[in-house]
């Protein structure tokens, strides 16, 4: 069986060349930020994106993950979409409209007038990436890299270049909320141009298929959910315990952390198609590509975590800047925590091609479920090391769980 390992390479070098001009986006305005705002209005515009990032699942109902799984195995590919984007459309639209109605007619919320807008905003935001999100989903399925790459580019360089020139005329952290705001909407934009052009894409509800659509997804939702208290409900607790300003130092060392998932995010974006469409088509033969791919893909995200935490005071001095320093223990749990995500990450689309949301939901909740308890207890008593520690717990936790489950199922396939 030829598993096409060429094409395997070609489009991880791709997506590695465009998710690291992608991931410069932060990192470009990472210094902007600190020389122009402080750690207090820093921590602010974190908590903004961390609010997108929990009302995702629940505005979106996980329907675009299914994109990674359905579109290879659902024989009406042009239907399937239609239906998708439709979905999208309708909860995107309706979620606007209620926030709106939410916030100025009904007055459920307690807020002025700039808060109320906020929410709105943080709302319209999410709707906005789902549609980016759902269409570069796509585009990696059908390994067309010249429209991801357009996508994503244009709208990591909007965003920089908003970024810029705002914020050397205002010192303020809407600006910076406002210029991430502007090269979503811009990229959703043209998107919606794209699917309108391109005639075979309809809007179309189908109850059939939207019923096995969401009998994928709905475990997801939780999944997703627990998944991102996993990853930010520590801003929460920082904010409560330590403030604001503590919460824009944890965000500023978070960020350079992040840049562990260039790797990891890189190989899944072109790893999950080529895995799916391969386990279709021969599950036995490919397992063995499969744990030899696995092998090399730890050895070099650990080596790339080891060179990370090296340069980090490097970093700090030259780049970022001594303010915003903190310990060294405090990234090297979180680089340590990136390690056992991206294991788990690779792995788990096992469970996806078996569809276990299920169990992947479980998964999740019992990591959040550690991972809160965790943060409730050590932050207090460790500072900005405890959030890290339990970041780094919660998904050694994780991973093991989920090998436990892939022996499990192992043993039922002898």
């Amino acid at each position: 069986m030829n598993f096409k390992k060429k094409s395997l390479f070609l489009n991880f070098s791709g997506y590695t060349i465009i998710n690291l001009l992608n991931s410069l986006t932060p990192f470009i305005i990472l210094p902007i930020l600190t020389w122009n705002l402080s750690s207090n209005d820093i921590g602010v515009i974190d908590l903004f994106t961390t609010s997108t990032f929990f009302l995702t699942p629940i505005i979106g109902l996980c329907i675009i993950q299914s994109i990674s799984k359905l579109y290879f195995t659902i024989e009406n590919r042009k239907k399937y979409i239609s239906v998708v984007f439709t979905c999208i459309l309708i909860l995107g639209v309706g979620s606007t409209l209620l926030s709106i109605l939410g916030t100025y007619t009904f007055n459920i919320f307690d807020l002025n007038t700039d808060k109320k807008q906020l929410v709105i905003l943080i709302v319209f935001y999410v709707f906005l990436n789902l549609i980016i999100e759902g269409f570069l989903i796509l585009k990696r399925n059908e390994e067309n890299l010249k429209q991801f790459a357009i996508i994503r580019l244009s709208k990591a360089g909007l965003d920089i270049i908003l970024s810029i020139i705002f914020l050397s005329l205002y010192n303020n952290y809407n600006v910076r909320i406002f210029s991430l705001f502007s090269s979503s909407f811009l990229s959703a934009l043209f998107i919606g141009y794209l699917l309108l052009k391109d005639k075979s894409i309809t809007f179309l509800v189908d109850k059939k298929l939207l019923n096995k659509i969401l009998i994928y997804s709905s475990p997801l939702i939780l999944h997703t959910f627990f998944n991102n208290i996993l990853n930010y409900a520590d801003r929460y607790f920082i904010n409560d315990y330590l403030g604001t300003a503590q919460l824009g130092k944890y965000s500023v060392i978070y960020q350079l952390c992040m840049v562990m998932s260039l790797l990891i995010t890189s190989f899944s974006m072109a790893w999950t198609p080529y895995f799916m469409k391969n386990m279709a088509i021969d599950k036995k033969g490919f397992m063995i590509i499969f744990n030899k791919t696995f092998k090399y893909y730890s050895l070099s995200i650990l080596i790339f975590g080891i060179i990370i935490y090296f340069i980090m005071p490097l970093i700090y001095k030259f780049y970022v800047g001594e303010d915003y320093k903190v310990e060294n223990t405090i990234y090297l749990a979180l680089l340590s925590g990136y390690f056992f995500q991206g294991l788990y990450r690779f792995k788990v689309n096992q469970l996806f091609f078996e569809e276990k949301t299920g169990w992947i939901a479980s998964l999740s909740f019992i990591s959040a479920l550690i991972n809160i308890i965790l943060n409730f207890y050590l932050i207090p008593k460790w500072g900005l090391f405890g959030a890290a520690f339990a970041t780094l717990v919660s998904y050694i936790v994780l991973y093991t769980i989920l090998e436990l489950l892939l022996s499990k199922i192992l043993n039922d396939d002898l």
